[in-house]
């Protein structure tokens, strides 16, 4: 069978949904709606989202169930990666130039994150406390999450083979059937350094030609708060997009081995001389 392939822009990116059954104009309109109403809730870029709202709070705020589920994961990522992979790091990447006018271009004075653990309570499913004032971004993350989100949705839709590609961070249902998945140059768009095969997963990547300006990128160590120079893109496959999205990041601020005894994962990680250090289980077709 044919796959229907649509595309539409969230996130500040372009998503790709490919499905070999079960594809109709209602899917596909309500696939589009809920990683838009994701956005319109998450994005720290968005003034009236409800993450922005929460900025400069203090005390007990009540959360929907998908950001105490993200807030958990972060939990675990900011402990294993010592304190270097954080949800707080929203003011960081203001104060830097990544800011909602995009004017990318950084202060005098820069602002340090506060500690995750001492500035946020997680008291249940339904609610936290906010002990002092945090700018929240869960960049890490929270493509993947959306990309979870809406393979459980196909799935309990009946779909059983389709693709979810939020911009080269993917989750493929194969059953079966082998895709191959291009891993991008980061010096040059055009080219892949590599490529792999996937039957059914996760694979996320994170480089730092995107989202750059002047010499940052997206990714800040909360520490040095300078971008990482000496990598220059890493891959991570897992079961869930949530995990290999947030491990793609925590890749670039310490070493693969912090998460191997709490996560089943595999990697590759891409450094400035073209030198690559990956995993036994990350099988890739080298150019």
């Amino acid at each position: 069978m044919n796959p229907v392939i649509f595309s539409f822009t969230a996130m500040g990116t372009v998503w790709k949904i490919t499905l070999w059954d079960h594809a109709t104009p209602e899917m596909e309109r309500i696939i589009i709606r809920q990683i838009r109403l994701f956005e319109d809730t998450y994005s720290r870029f968005i003034k009236t989202s409800w993450l922005s709202s929460l900025t400069d709070r203090i005390g007990v705020v009540e959360i929907p169930r998908d950001f105490f589920e993200i807030l958990v994961v972060y939990k675990k990522l900011y402990t294993l990666s010592e304190k270097k992979c954080t949800p707080l790091i929203g003011s960081v990447l203001q104060d830097l130039g990544y800011d909602r006018e995009y004017s990318l271009i950084a202060q005098k004075n820069i602002s340090e994150p506060p500690d995750f653990d001492k500035a946020v309570f997680i008291i249940d499913e339904r609610s936290i406390e906010l002990k002092e004032k945090v700018s929240f971004d869960i960049g890490a993350v929270g493509k993947g999450y959306a990309i979870d989100m809406l393979s459980h949705f196909l799935r309990a839709r009946g779909c059983e083979r389709f693709l979810v590609d939020g911009s080269g961070d993917l989750f493929y249902s194969g059953t079966g059937e082998e895709i191959r998945v291009g891993l991008e140059d980061p010096k040059d768009f055009e080219k892949a350094i590599g490529v792999v095969s996937v039957t059914d997963g996760a694979i996320c990547g994170s480089g730092g030609n995107r989202r750059a300006w002047g010499v940052y990128y997206h990714i800040v160590d909360p520490y040095s708060l300078n971008s990482p120079k000496n990598i220059l893109a890493t891959w991570v496959r897992a079961d869930r997009a949530l995990l290999a999205d947030g491990l793609a990041t925590c890749l670039f601020l310490c070493d693969p081995e912090n998460f191997c005894k709490d996560f089943s994962f595999e990697y590759c990680i891409l450094y400035d001389d073209y030198t690559i250090q990956r995993s036994e289980g990350f099988l890739v077709e080298l150019y």
